[in-house]
Parts: structure tokens; sequence; C-alpha cells
């Protein structure tokens, strides 16, 4: 079955901002607006891709020639205009598509955000009393509820994940290289049914305090060390993205307590979520949390929403007055550091309902800071 995005959604933003229509061209709103996943728009930049929803006719897209295979498969959108790679300009297609629409002089909606300037610059020189509109954003928004569709997928990717975690640090022992660690996480997720990785944080001791450290082959998590990852798998145009922290053995009771204050300070925040709350209002619920706590608050935001964009909106961070709605699927992530400067990461996902939310991950992580070789069940 063909995903189909939000429609109703997408035109109901065309009319509230007087557009004519709307055009996706940012990797991740092109791929939600068609239903296409196109590798290349999003790895290789000038091969430009273009949906266009006109309000009052039916909606197109601009692709390379060499893509046309993949979207006609994968796409609800019949109605496919090609450019030559190199031989042509992409932007010289849209203009002739838009021409051709009667929507040469119209007010069209756009990913201002990510059009290039030499683009911009291209399709105002040939369409002077064209007015665009910076829909980026927008288009977002409307991304960010999410389909029945799109809910089971990233429960299935986030389960995935999660046990693929388990499984490896069960597997892990002292003598281990980060690395070692590192490498089953990543089998265990393409072995569960990831393209690929998407990203693979890992870091252990000191190391711990870098947010994005990556595992190093030389080094050894000793025994009375902090292990921290964040990672995920690709599955198309989707992903995971999910976050423990582990001991090497024999945590001290400062370690104990730091990583138990952080769990009961995450599982107090998720379960504040509920239609209507704002996104800031659970940044600042977590800060409390951490107060209450005696934890050190570091977080420029505690969580974010996410889709086919790694940090899609909404944020949980000071500013965002987004109200959470049915839908919505969210990771919330705090972390501290403890005296030594050991940082501490858990991370889950959720999807918010009717009437609170669901954890689309096996389950919150165990209060009891575990240790590696451990096995932990839900």
């Amino acid at each position: 079955m063909k995903f189909v995005p939000n429609r109703d959604g997408l035109m109901q933003l065309a009319k509230a901002h007087g557009l004519d229509a709307l055009i996706a061209m940012s990797p991740e709103n092109f791929t939600y607006v068609t239903g296409a996943y196109v590798l290349t728009v999003k790895q290789i930049r000038p091969r430009q891709a273009f949906a266009v929803l006109p309000v009052n006719a039916d909606p197109f897209a601009v692709i390379c020639k060499i893509e046309e295979g993949t979207t006609r498969s994968e796409s609800w959108i019949t109605d496919l205009r090609t450019y030559i790679e190199f031989a042509d300009n992409p932007i010289d297609m849209l203009i002739e598509a838009l021409k051709g629409a009667g929507l040469g002089k119209g007010r069209l909606g756009m990913d201002l955000d990510y059009l290039p300037a030499s683009s911009h610059a291209r399709l105002m020189a040939a369409l002077p009393e064209l007015t665009l509109v910076n829909t980026t954003e927008e288009i977002a928004a409307v991304r960010a509820i999410k389909t029945d569709m799109e809910v089971d997928l990233l429960e299935k990717t986030t389960k995935q994940t999660h046990q693929a975690v388990l499984d490896a640090m069960a597997a892990a022992k002292l003598g281990d290289s980060e690395r070692q660690m590192a490498d089953r996480i990543a089998t265990n997720i393409i072995q569960g049914g990831a393209d690929g990785t998407l990203f693979m944080c890992f870091s252990s001791g000191e190391r711990t305090a870098e947010p994005h450290h990556i595992a190093e082959i030389d080094k050894f998590p000793q025994e009375g060390e902090t292990i921290r990852f964040d990672v995920g798998g690709t599955y198309g145009a989707y992903a995971s993205d999910f976050a423990r922290t582990y001991s090497a053995g024999s945590p001290s009771d400062m370690q104990k307590q730091t990583y138990a204050a952080l769990c009961d300070a995450q599982k107090a925040t998720i379960e504040a979520v509920k239609p209507g709350v704002l996104a800031e209002d659970l940044f600042h619920l977590c800060v409390a949390e951490f107060d209450k706590h005696g934890i050190p608050f570091h977080m420029p935001h505690i969580g974010h929403s996410f889709g086919v964009e790694l940090h899609e909106t909404p944020m949980l961070r000071p500013g965002d007055k987004t109200p959470l709605k049915p839908g919505m699927v969210i990771n919330i992530e705090p972390g501290t550091r403890d005296e030594d400067g050991a940082m501490y990461h858990t991370e889950d996902l959720l999807v918010v309902t009717d009437t609170g939310f669901r954890l689309l991950t096996l389950g919150l992580a165990p209060r009891e800071l575990p240790v590696i070789g451990q096995t932990i069940t839900y």
C-alpha cells in the first residue's frame, strides 16, 4: 500500500496562506508529500526534486529522469515531469511545469529554508511575477501528526533497535573495546531489519561527557566506568533513535544514584504527556524534576518530534509553545552529569494518544543501573 500524506492538512495550510500551490523540495518534505523515498534527493543536492500540490488542480512532481522508476513505483502522484541530469537545470523544468499549470504568476509556498540561493535567483528571474512564501516549517508541522502507517513503522523500528541493544549489551564483557560493543549493536540492528545505521555514538568513562563521541577501537571500558550510547538504524526514509547508559561493572553508589534520579526524571516527564500540553511545558517539568532529585541540568532541549527527519517540530525546549496532539511521535531524552563529569543519557519514543501516550520502545530503562553482560527482559 502506497503512503499518502495528510492532503487535507496540506491544503488547509495552502488556503490559510492564500497560496495557489505548495512546492515541497527539501528531502524530508519531498519524501513526505510524495510518499517516495528517493535516496539521491537527500544525498546528491544538485539532483533536485519538487512535489507541486496546486489548490485547484492535480498534483505533479519534477524529478531527475534517473529516479523516475522509484518515484513512480512508490508515489501516489502519477504526473511526473523529468529532466536529464547535467543536460538540464532542474529549476528550468520546474519553471516550465509551473507555466504549464498556470502558476507562473501565482502565490506559492516553497521550502525556502532549503532552496539554494542560485536556484532561487534563476526561478525569480524567469518568473518575476511569482510570489514565494516560505512554508518549510509549516509543512513540517503537518508532518508532525503521523499517520497510522507511520506510527506502526516507527514502533517496529524502535522496538527492533531496542532489542538489538539489549542483545548486544548482554553479550558484552570486560575486555571488549568500545568498537566491539558498538559493532555488535550495529550488526544486530541491521540483522533485525534495518538498511544500515544512521548514527552510532558510543563512549565510556570520561568520554561520555562528549555528546556524540564515536566508539574507539583501542578504548576498553574499565570496571567502575559508565558507558553511554545513542544509536539509530535506517529503514528507508525512516529511522530509529535510542539511547541508554550502562556500567562496565561495580558501579559506585554515586553512579547508581545519579542514574536512578535521571530515570525518575524521565519517567515523570513522560507521564505528563497528553494532548494540550505545550512542548515547552515538558521541558520546564523536566528541569523541575532534575532540581527535585538534585542532579544538574545542562540541555537546550529534552526531546523532539521524530519521523522522516531526526529532529522534527515540535522541539521540547523553552519557547516552543506547540500543543501536543494525538498522532505526534516524540523522543524524550534527558541527560545529566555526575560529580566526576561523566554523562548519563536515556531516550525513549512515544506516540501521543487521545488520553495520554503510548510507549513505542520495549519499556523504559531499568531504574537500577544495568551492567554489561546483564540480561534485561520486558
